[in-house]
């Protein structure tokens, strides 16, 4: 799936890895100059892990679709946070279970974007790629960059993120081509290493 605007270039691609079923759930949105995208990936191979995700991922397009009640987009991430947490205890029970979430919005080039979790945010800018978040931190944690024309972002799960290296990702990303084909690239490499511990992934990517 991908789709053409007047700002941003977005493509995306998704991996089963080993397991079951996709646990994995995200979005992106556009309106006007604002980008809006949410990666969520489920803490549990179990269906609660599936549901846990999407459960994330409509919580924050719900708060930003409400924007107005907010006096900035960090109050928005916390209150968005706080009622993930809330939703997933009310809603499922008898399983242990959460989700790792990376989400921004991007309005006029700059980057404002929370955290929890092992799903990544890297920036893609002059042959050189730059961690914005990949550390694994059970609090919330929140940034923002100022973009840059030809900019590249890459959002992704754990299940992307172990499953290459530095190196591939610089060389996927700087690639001549659709950000969709860069991530059905990534996807289909990572694919066919076959790793016996390879989990569910998912990335975004956003060319500036």
């Amino acid at each position: 799936m991908f789709c053409f605007s007047q700002n941003y270039k977005i493509g995306n691609a998704q991996l089963l890895g080993n397991c079951e079923q996709q646990n994995d759930y995200f979005a992106t949105e556009q309106n006007q100059n604002n980008l809006f995208v949410v990666v969520a990936d489920g803490l549990t191979d179990l269906p609660a892990g599936r549901y846990a995700s999407v459960i994330a991922v409509e919580t924050l397009k719900y708060n930003y679709h409400h924007i107005e009640k907010y006096s900035n987009l960090l109050d928005c991430f916390k209150q968005s946070f706080g009622d993930i947490d809330y939703s997933i205890h009310k809603n499922i029970t008898g399983n242990k279970t959460g989700a790792a979430v990376i989400c921004s919005v991007i309005k006029n080039k700059k980057l404002v974007w929370a955290s929890v979790g092992t799903c990544s945010l890297y920036l893609y800018r002059k042959g050189k790629i730059i961690p914005v978040h990949n550390e694994v931190q059970k609090r919330i944690e929140y940034g923002t960059l100022q973009c840059k024309k030809r900019d590249i972002l890459l959002f992704c799960t754990e299940g992307i993120d172990k499953g290459s290296s530095e190196l591939e990702l610089k060389e996927i990303l700087s690639m001549k081509k659709h950000p969709y084909d860069k991530a059905v690239l990534l996807t289909e490499r990572i694919k066919k290493r076959g790793y016996s511990y390879q989990k569910n992934g998912t990335t975004v990517i956003v060319e500036i």
